[in-house]
Parts: C-alpha cells; sequence; structure tokens
C-alpha cells in the first residue's frame, strides 16, 4: 500500500478551490457548503419566521478567513465568522457525512484565558478580553471575559465545582469578578441544577440543560422536521467550564438581572423576564472573539498591566488576511505547487463554485434575515476539551 503524501495533489486542489471561493463570499455569502448545512438546520427557520427562538448562528454569515491551525493540510483552514460563534473546516478532505466535519472553535476559552489557539497544543499568549460578556454594546456592568478567569477552567488553571445537583443557582459575580451570593434568586424556576458534567467538573441549571437538549424544528435534507436541535447536545456550546452565576446586565438602556454561564464555545444567558423562545440565548462571542482578534479590543485599561504579550493595532497579527478578487495571494497562503504572487481571478472558475454552491436559493432567506435582530429581548447575550474532533 502506498502511503499517502501529506499534501497530495488532490489536497492542494481542495485548498486552492477554497481560496479562489472565499475571495467571492461577501457578508450574505457562505465559505463553503458544509457551513451552510450547519446553518441553514436550524437558523435557516428562524430568518423564514417559521420557528420563534433564538439564533444559534446568526442570520446570516460574516467573513471568512484563513487562519493557522498546525494540524490542516498546510498548515492552515477555512473558517468562517458568525455573531454567535466560528465555523471551521479541519481537513476539507474528511468524510463530509461526519457530524464534526464542521467544528466551531474555543472561542470562550480563548477569551478568557487570553491564549490564541493556533494548533491542537500550540497556542499565542495575547491577554484575557476586557469585552462584556453580554449585554448592550459597552456595557460596564456585566463581567468581562478577564473578569471569568479566576472562575473557569482554561489552560491557565481549573476551578472546578463539587456535585450540586438539585440545589438553586445563587450565586453572583459582579464586573470585577468578585463572588457572592443571593439567596432570594432561589425563588425564580428553571434555576435548580439539572446536570453535572464529570469531564469539567461544572453544573448545569436546568433552563440551559432544556434549552441544549431541547427538541424542535429543524431542517434535514430539504424537510421540515421535528429533531433534537443539537446533537449531540454539546456540539454548539462545548462542555460547562464555569458555574452558572447571577449578574447585572445592562440591556436596552435598562439594567437588569441576568443568569450567565461560560462554556467551552459559547457563552449562555438566562433572562426569566423575556419571551418564551428567548430567555435562553447565546451570546455574541463571534463578533467578540473576532473583535479581540482582528482589531485588538478589550484591550487591558492603562496602568493595569498584564502578564501576557499585548499587541498593539500597529502590529501584524498571527493571521493571514483573506485575499481580495484582483489582488495578490500572499506568499505565505500559496500552496507549494503555486508561485508566490498569483493573482487572485476577480471571477470565480467553475471549478470553484462553492459559495454559489451554498448559497443557491438562499437570497430570499438572506433578504429577509437582514432585517431581523442578530439577538433577542436581551440585546445578544450571550482546558479539558470536548471529547470531539480539534476545533
Amino acid at each position: 500500500m502506498k502511503k499517502k503524501g501529506l499534501f497530495g495533489l488532490s489536497t492542494v486542489a481542495v485548498i486552492v478551490a477554497t481560496l479562489l471561493a472565499i475571495t467571492q463570499a461577501s457578508a450574505a455569502q457562505f465559505a463553503h457548503p458544509a457551513f451552510y448545512r450547519v446553518w441553514d438546520r436550524t437558523d435557516s427557520l428562524v430568518a423564514d419566521g417559521v420557528v420563534n427562538r433564538t439564533w444559534f448562528w446568526a442570520p446570516q454569515p460574516d467573513e471568512p478567513r484563513i487562519e493557522p491551525w498546525k494540524q490542516a493540510p498546510n498548515g492552515q483552514r477555512l473558517v468562517q465568522y458568525f455573531d454567535k460563534s466560528r465555523m471551521e473546516l479541519n481537513d476539507p478532505l474528511a468524510d463530509p457525512n461526519s457530524p464534526f466535519y464542521v467544528t466551531n472553535g474555543l472561542l470562550t476559552v480563548e477569551l478568557i484565558s487570553g491564549q490564541m489557539q493556533v494548533g491542537t497544543g500550540e497556542f499565542e499568549d495575547r491577554y484575557p478580553a476586557n469585552i462584556p460578556m453580554s449585554g448592550d454594546p459597552g456595557d460596564d456592568t456585566t463581567p468581562t471575559y478577564a473578569a471569568f478567569q479566576g472562575v473557569s477552567n482554561t489552560n491557565r488553571g481549573d476551578h472546578p465545582s463539587p456535585d450540586r445537583r438539585g440545589q438553586k443557582i445563587t450565586a453572583t459575580i459582579n464586573r470585577e469578578g468578585t463572588v457572592g451570593d443571593d439567596p432570594s434568586k432561589a425563588n425564580i424556576p428553571s434555576t435548580d441544577v439539572a446536570y453535572f458534567e464529570p469531564t469539567t467538573k461544572h453544573n448545569v441549571p436546568r433552563a440551559f440543560w432544556d434549552f441544549l437538549n431541547q427538541v424542535g424544528k429543524v431542517r434535514e435534507n430539504g424537510q421540515t422536521v421535528e429533531r433534537p436541535l443539537i446533537t449531540p447536545w454539546f456540539y454548539a456550546s462545548g462542555f460547562p467550564i464555569s458555574e452558572a452565576f447571577w449578574t447585572k446586565s445592562l440591556v436596552r438602556g435598562q439594567v437588569i438581572d441576568v443568569m450567565i454561564q461560560a462554556y467551552e464555545r459559547r457563552v449562555l444567558t438566562f433572562t426569566p423576564t423575556n419571551a418564551p423562545g428567548w430567555q435562553v440565548e447565546m451570546g455574541n462571542i463571534g463578533q467578540h472573539y473576532y473583535n479581540w482578534r482582528y482589531k485588538f479590543q478589550g484591550l487591558p485599561g492603562p496602568g493595569t498591566g498584564t502578564p501576557f504579550r499585548t499587541p498593539t493595532p500597529n502590529q501584524t497579527p498571527s493571521v493571514i488576511p483573506t485575499a481580495v478578487p484582483g489582488t495578490q495571494i500572499p506568499a505565505t497562503l500559496v500552496p507549494a505547487t503555486l508561485v508566490p504572487g498569483t493573482v487572485v481571478p476577480a471571477t470565480t472558475p467553475t471549478a470553484t463554485q462553492v459559495a454559489a454552491t451554498a448559497t443557491a436559493g438562499l437570497s430570499t432567506r438572506v433578504a429577509t434575515a437582514t432585517v431581523m435582530a442578530t439577538t433577542g429581548p436581551t440585546g445578544g447575550t450571550p482546558v479539558v476539551s470536548t471529547p470531539t474532533p480539534t476545533p
């Protein structure tokens, strides 16, 4: 049996096709058909008005990128950002029917720890994100990701909890990460602990457990059917890496009580005063992470100091920019069989109709989705690795 080379012709062809395809992607396009299939399963029904529930991804995709990933072919992988996550294609030659052909990143872990992951076990030190985890933009009442470092499991240390099944969530946390207790919260329904995750040793309140295991309408093979919205339950969120806490959050200009919990891949919030279908929401962590990684938002305040390397806006980030039609492919991005400086076509060749295929028949949905709020009534609230393929 002949051994397959790491970068065979078929691998290079797929990479080149992907690079050319994403140059055609706009804010209303999907960079890969697999990304569209994942989004279509749950969020197309929200965009079409078939169901009234929170978004799992967003009304539409955001920017695609080619990012470093040591274990990916050629050390790079295709990703696409959404308001609430980042979809990833680690191996374009893997089984497309695998439930983990598309993964979504450990964004929460990175934002809390301040370490940007560039491989299964490879990280770059940056800074914990001083970005509010929920609430209105600029909210100065909600805890930041950096504030959760003292209560969350990351590469910088674990903060496990004993099994508290049956007990009520009354713990509180403020913007600085100081933990307290509010016994009055025991009277709020759906705040009893329903599940204890033994891998990360954290408890999940009933509101979040029911949300992660809910059954409802999804699209599969062009048909609308009743199925679990998330399969398995931790596919979108990952495992919990903190306990759930009550906190204050600024929503539509009003400070309200919100329960918040960090998971490996998402942040969940519970607002009991919201309408059904929107009481539990996934935060806009995709937006937060993109702004942290590419726009250097959430820097430590002046004079606070940080033990981690702090990038500055005039630095070149350790990421690969998305190619622009009609411009040159960066030399670092070109597969070995191409010549650095090759011009990216302004029109997509027939062999690279990935984006067009992904968005076939989608124009009506996207047009509808763009006028809908990305978040619900709360305004977008949103290591022990999950036993799935790497993010």
